[in-house]
């Protein structure tokens, strides 16, 4: 006749039957099929998140890939012509304005950079990618925040500076005395398109500190997901211990079935 969970030794019980959190599983596992059927279920859930993660990774690729390429081809209007004088003037007005390009640039090649190592890594896994994006689950929080505050902060400098001494409002001014140079050197620089292409930069700036608060939310749901996880690993652990030591406790018992099998299968 099997033993049922009340009739094992107690002292057995307490040494297997307790979690490293000191809760009691005799409560909680009535049924191990279901906390295995849960590990899979989580294992598979973790799964839909890294996919989510890495498109979330791509996008941010894509982003710093684009505000990089536009921020290069304005600095290559202004370096190639930076000399070139008409009545007096340059092409951009008398010192234009240039850190506010310099800064957009830059940022836009480190972040580059960064999600190039990540999504290269992930050839190797997306544990391999996650090693590369950080270091520990809360430095992870990093990465989405890093994002955030980068991008925040310049897309705000980007148009702080945007008085009219800068490449891109004066590319998109419609004052006089700028339309006349603008008309000045309209045969070597198009200045629509740097208008349009800046503005286009500064909101995929904006866009993309918006959108690094999916992934402040999607660390969140890693976080909880990983904890509930190995709480359910525990679990689990716990019960294989709790079988084997009723199985060993009821030598001359028909033998239970292992976990997913009916006794006929067993």
């Amino acid at each position: 006749m099997a033993l049922d969970y009340d009739k094992i030794v107690q002292v057995d019980y307490d040494a297997h039957a307790v979690g490293p959190d000191s809760s009691d599983y005799k409560n909680d596992i009535k049924d191990v099929e279901k906390v295995a059927a849960l590990t899979k279920k989580l294992a598979k859930g973790q799964k839909k998140i890294g996919r989510v993660q890495a498109v979330e990774r791509v996008i941010n690729l894509l982003a710093s890939a684009s505000i990089g390429a536009i921020m290069g081809y304005t600095l290559e209007n202004y370096i190639v012509n930076q000399h070139e004088v008409i009545n007096g003037t340059g092409p951009f007005g008398t010192n234009p304005k240039l850190w506010p390009t310099y800064v957009m640039t830059a940022v836009a090649g480190i972040t580059l950079i960064y999600n190039i190592s990540v999504l290269v890594a992930y050839c190797c896994g997306r544990k391999a990618s996650d090693k590369v994006a950080s270091g520990s689950t809360y430095v992870k929080l990093l990465s989405p925040l890093g994002h955030l505050i980068v991008w925040a902060t310049t897309a705000g400098a980007f148009k702080g500076a945007a008085n009219g001494n800068d490449i891109w409002t004066f590319s998109c001014s419609d004052a006089p005395s700028d339309v006349s140079i603008q008309q000045e050197f309209e045969n070597k620089i198009n200045y629509d398109i740097l208008c349009t292409t800046n503005t286009a930069s500064f909101y995929t700036a904006i866009g993309t500190a918006a959108f690094a608060v999916i992934g402040v939310i999607m660390w969140l749901i890693i976080t909880i997901h990983t904890r509930k996880q190995k709480k359910t690993k525990e679990k689990l652990d716990a019960a294989i211990r709790f079988e084997s030591i009723r199985n060993s406790a009821q030598p001359y018992a028909s033998p239970q079935p292992h976990y997913g099998q009916t006794p006929a299968q067993y």
